[in-house]
């Protein structure tokens, strides 16, 4: 029997924070947006902002050599038929639940339209999955091209990106160079995980540090400008990547691996329980502000999507939602040698 790939604890650790950075943001806007106000956890979200897309894609980028080593049909199998599957399908799940407000907000046929639209520009909280495979494409067709010049375009594509209109591009634009620094760096990251592991004095000052850096260019509004947006992306890699490589394996360090290693289930399932505790929260809880309520539902969005996914594990009933079916899986070729005669 094949043995199992092994898996990097400090990197579940890294796609678990950063998942529940992603849930945590649209848990937060969605509330504020409710009742109308900003509630401290809006702090949370805009200290978090310089660094979560980017831990994202640089941990994407952290293994991508493996694509870039497979032959064309599984790579398409792997990496586009894959993600667009589930893109997909919870796209028409999103639009099972919200069909009905966008028809009364935009009409029948505005909600048609803006359903088909959505096949060229990604909805809502399903753009990672849609942009990711596009990632490994052009890395795939150019990763043969010299390093320095990759980053150097990759970094002018990111002074760019907003003057870039189209969505898909934009993104692109934004996020590329990250995804670079992951996969051309990741000799360099699995180094700074083990120093960090042998010096955690260390580590936690350096936090610190980088903790009151990183607020204070929130604070004063320089994050988001060029080039502070790429320093704060990648001090902010190096900080979530020691961090997670110093985190013990029990407590809060087993939470974050749990949802590293199922980082797909939560983000493709927690907009529904998100969704309902949202509506549901001025009845139940009457005294919450706007900060306790983003925080429960954040809470209720994480653990609702958790318990959808384990249900589904265990009772072998609707498996489709997050394991691929044989049907929308690329096969291999068969082989047309002919086999010699006994």
């Amino acid at each position: 029997m094949a043995k199992a790939r092994e898996r990097i604890e400090w990197v579940d650790r890294a796609k678990g924070l950063t998942i529940l950075l992603v849930v945590l943001l649209h848990s937060t806007l969605g509330v504020e947006k409710y009742y109308a106000a900003q509630g401290w956890m809006h702090e949370v979200i805009a200290f978090a902002q310089p660094l979560r897309m980017p831990v994202f894609f640089a941990i994407a980028g952290l293994f991508a050599v493996k694509a870039l080593s497979q032959n064309w049909r599984h790579f398409w199998d792997s990496k586009f038929v894959h993600f667009f599957y589930f893109y997909i399908l919870w796209l028409c799940i999103n639009f099972l639940f919200k069909g009905a407000n966008f028809a009364a907000d935009l009409g029948v046929d505005g909600a048609v339209l803006l359903f088909l639209k959505s096949f060229i520009h990604p909805f809502g909280l399903l753009w990672f999955i849609y942009l990711l495979p596009f990632f490994f494409l052009i890395l795939r067709l150019t990763h043969r091209l010299p390093v320095f010049g990759q980053l150097l375009v990759a970094i002018g594509l990111k002074f760019v990106a907003e003057d870039l209109s189209f969505f898909v591009a934009n993104r692109f634009a934004d996020y590329y160079i990250f995804f670079l620094l992951g996969y051309f760096g990741r000799e360099f990251w699995f180094r700074l995980a083990q120093s960090a592991q042998d010096q955690k004095l260390s580590v936690y000052f350096g936090l610190i540090i980088w903790a009151l850096v990183n607020a204070a260019m929130v604070t004063m509004g320089y994050h988001a400008d060029m080039p502070m947006a790429l320093i704060l992306g990648l001090t902010g890699i190096v900080a979530i990547v020691s961090f997670c490589a110093v985190l013990p394996n029990w407590g809060p360090g087993a939470a974050l691996k749990y949802c590293g290693q199922n980082s797909l289930p939560i983000y493709l399932g927690f907009f529904l329980p998100m969704v309902i505790s949202r509506i549901l929260m001025p009845k139940l809880c009457e005294v919450c502000d706007s900060g306790l309520a983003s925080l429960i539902v954040f809470l209720v969005a994480v653990l609702g999507a958790i318990a959808m996914f384990e249900l589904v594990k265990r009772t072998k009933i609707g498996t489709f939602l997050y394991k691929r079916p044989h049907w929308a899986k690329l096969e291999p070729r068969r082989s047309n040698q002919i086999a010699p005669a006994e």
